[in-house]
C-alpha cells in the first residue's frame, strides 16, 4: 500500500466511524455547543470527537509531515520526514446535526515541493468528502479521476457520470439577495429566466454532492456581513474546487481558479468566496 492509500484508508475507515456515532448516538447531545474553534465557529461535540479520530490516525502516518483542521488552531507538525500536508474540516455543516440533516467530512492532501513549500491546490494530489445522508458515500479524487462510493456492509464503488455539463438547479442563499453583487443577482436572474430551480441546504457537502449529481453551480459569494466570504480555502475550498475542475467544471473565488489561490500560511483558517460551476453554468456566467 502506497502513502496516499493509506491516507485514503484513513477516510475510509474513519468516516465509517463518523457514520455510526451519527446513526447510534443521541444527535441532541452530539449537536451541543461545547466552545468555540479555532476559525470561530461553534465547536459542537460531534466535531470534536470526529476531529479526534481523524488526527490520532494521520499523526501515525510516516508519510504525513504536517496537519490543519478546522479545529485546531495552528498547523501541527507530527512527521518531520514526512512529504503531505493533509486538511480536513472534520464535520461539514455541523450546525445542522441535531436537525438530521445530512453533514459530511471535507479533505485535501497536498504534496509539498522539492524546496518544502506548498504555493497553491494545484500541490493537491488527493481530496474528496463523505456525506452523511440515508447512505454513506464517499467521493474522492486524484489527478486521474473522480471515484463514488457508497457504503454497505462495505465499500461498493458506483460507476456513474459526475457533474452533468447542464444541470437545472442553482444554489445559493437567497435571503442574503440584497447583500450581494449586482453581477451574482443578474446571473442568478438569467438562470431563473432559463427555468433553473433554486435549492439551497446549507451544508456545503450536501450542495455539493447534488450539483455532481444533477449538475448545476454553487455559489458562496462574499457579502456585506462577510466580505472574504464564509468558506475556508485549505480543507473547503481547495479538495471542492479540485473534483469539480478535474471533472470538467469550473471554480472561481475572485477572479481565477480557487487553485490559484496563494496558500496561505500566515492565515490557515481564511475564508474565501466560492463559486463551483458545470460547464454550461460557468459559460452563462461568463457571457
Amino acid at each position: 500500500m502506497n502513502s496516499l492509500d493509506k491516507i485514503e484508508k484513513v477516510f475510509f475507515d474513519n468516516c465509517l466511524k463518523i457514520s455510526n456515532l451519527l446513526k447510534t448516538t443521541n444527535l441532541i447531545d452530539l449537536g451541543k455547543e461545547i466552545c468555540l474553534n479555532a476559525s470561530g465557529d461553534n465547536m459542537k461535540k460531534l466535531d470534536y470527537d470526529s476531529d479526534k479520530l481523524l488526527y490520532n490516525s494521520l499523526k501515525k502516518l510516516e508519510c504525513v509531515k504536517t496537519i490543519v483542521s478546522e479545529e485546531i488552531k495552528d498547523m501541527k507538525l507530527v512527521n518531520q520526514n514526512g512529504k503531505y500536508l493533509v486538511g480536513y474540516d472534520p464535520l461539514d455543516g455541523s450546525s445542522n446535526i441535531d436537525s438530521n440533516v445530512s453533514v459530511g467530512t471535507i479533505f485535501s492532501v497536498f504534496e509539498y515541493d522539492e524546496t518544502g513549500f506548498i504555493k497553491n491546490g494545484k500541490n493537491i494530489v488527493l481530496a474528496g468528502y463523505c456525506i452523511y445522508g440515508p447512505s454513506t458515500i464517499m467521493v474522492i479524487a486524484d489527478k486521474q479521476n473522480v471515484r463514488l462510493y457508497q457504503y454497505n456492509n462495505k465499500w461498493n464503488l458506483i460507476n456513474i457520470k459526475l457533474l452533468p455539463e447542464k444541470g437545472k438547479i442553482y444554489a445559493i442563499n437567497e435571503s442574503n439577495k440584497y447583500k450581494y453583487d449586482l453581477k451574482i443577482n443578474n446571473y442568478i436572474d438569467k438562470l431563473i429566466k432559463k427555468k433553473y430551480t433554486a435549492r439551497w441546504v446549507g451544508s456545503l457537502v450536501a450542495d455539493v454532492h447534488r450539483t455532481l449529481i444533477k449538475g448545476g453551480v454553487i455559489i458562496y459569494p462574499s457579502n456585506e456581513s462577510s466580505p472574504s466570504g464564509k468558506i475556508r480555502l485549505i480543507y473547503e475550498a481547495y479538495p471542492i474546487a479540485f473534483i469539480f475542475e478535474n471533472l470538467g467544471g469550473k471554480s472561481l473565488s475572485y477572479d481565477k481558479s480557487i487553485l490559484d489561490e496563494e496558500f496561505p500560511y500566515n492565515n490557515i483558517h481564511k475564508k474565501v468566496p466560492i463559486y463551483y460551476f458545470g460547464k454550461k453554468e460557468y459559460e452563462k456566467f461568463t457571457n
